[in-house]
């Protein structure tokens, strides 16, 4: 029986096996670039026509910064946020002080730079602690249920958890190298700062228990070079007991992990995750296409990958894309355990016609 793309990309969730693997693209990064740049086609403008973008691509509607079932909220904390002639700071002021990031505008990557971060020291991480602890998430479920029937047959509303204690450190207020430092230098502090995270975080998670909901998305930005060493001791405990929660009211889990994959593929698999996206295979990640899921080490455990953004771009060809599509659907497509995906997102200087390749290549499939 054919399905459409939103019953394809749940099949392998829900223990059934598609009729083909679904094909998922984060298309935000190149769709807003092309905007920004005055090249977008007119009928794709609007929500309306980045849907369309996606059904005239054969990519399944997946990736929406609007999806979402809580909104955060702050007490006793003054947030203020400026931008002007690309350069953007924020800042955090609490009765104890102030802390600020600031970041800029790079005109050539269509994106903007994390170039200083809010926690540099101890006393900025104290800082933190009092903002975590006046921290709050409200449910707000009907955005999401709008969403998601907005979205329909064409694919599925992907709701986000708030980010993880850890990752929170690494990718929004210390940087990677900064947590390794504070994480050496002042470790009672940072496990109260982790700690403060998780606490804050039950609200979150509360909403999403009582969400709609069924596909909920660890966004958490990871990368195997970053986190395997720190994963046993600050990451593994947080993420079996979240995604518990998830199982025991029959709603799904996948976690984002791209770049250097080899280190914590199987450690997120043993962690009871359902999948693990934006899988980077080579020839851009460590990991050959062949070899992925003997390193999962899990028959069960959704691949969710496999394309990487950096092929959309030149040197590589469209025969490039179709064959790595190709050995992507002959190694991991047969047990109906593989969602095709870019890994991670397809870039704006990328060709977005390759999409409509890689849904091609998957539709002849006949594995």
């Amino acid at each position: 029986m054919r399905m459409n793309p939103r019953e394809r990309l749940l099949a392998p969730f829900r223990g059934g096996k598609p009729d083909r693997p679904a094909w998922c693209a984060d298309l935000s990064y190149w769709y807003e670039a092309a905007g920004a740049d005055g090249t977008l086609a007119p009928r794709y403008a609007g929500a309306e026509g980045y849907k369309l973008l996606h059904e005239d691509l054969g990519v399944c509607y997946y990736y929406d910064y609007s999806s979402r079932v809580f909104d955060c909220s702050h007490t006793d904390v003054a947030v203020t946020a400026v931008e002007e002639g690309g350069q953007r700071t924020k800042a955090w002021r609490t009765s104890r002080g102030e802390i600020a990031e600031h970041w800029t505008y790079v005109e050539r990557g269509r994106c903007w730079a994390h170039d200083r971060y809010a926690v540099k020291d101890l006393a900025d991480l104290r800082l933190l602690l009092d903002i975590w602890k006046g921290t709050c998430f409200n449910p707000c479920p009907e955005v999401f249920a709008r969403l998601d029937r907005w979205v329909g047959g064409a694919g599925v509303g992907f709701a986000p958890a708030p980010r993880s204690p850890l990752p929170a450190l690494l990718a929004d207020w210390c940087g990677v190298e900064g947590t390794i430092y504070l994480l050496a230098d002042h470790p009672q502090e940072a496990r109260e700062v982790t700690a403060a995270i998780d606490k804050a975080n039950d609200s979150a998670f509360d909403a999403l228990l009582a969400s709609p909901c069924e596909l909920v998305h660890f966004c958490d930005n990871l990368d195997s070079a970053a986190s395997t060493s720190l994963f046993d001791e600050w990451m593994r405990d947080y993420y079996e007991k979240r995604v518990t929660q998830l199982h025991r009211v029959g709603k799904f889990a996948a976690v984002h992990l791209d770049g250097r994959v080899r280190g914590l593929l199987p450690r997120l698999a043993a962690c009871g995750f359902d999948a693990v996206e934006s899988v980077t295979p080579a020839p851009v990640g460590d990991v050959e296409i062949r070899d992925l899921r003997a390193v999962v080490e899990n028959a069960d455990t959704i691949i969710w990958g496999g394309v990487p953004g950096a092929m959309f771009c030149t040197p590589w060809k469209p025969g490039d894309i179709r064959r790595q599509t190709e050995s992507l659907l002959e190694a991991l497509a047969a047990g109906g355990r593989l969602v095709v995906g870019s890994a991670d997102q397809v870039p704006p200087n990328g060709d977005i016609d390759y999409c409509r390749l890689v849904a091609e290549t998957v539709e002849s499939w006949s594995g």
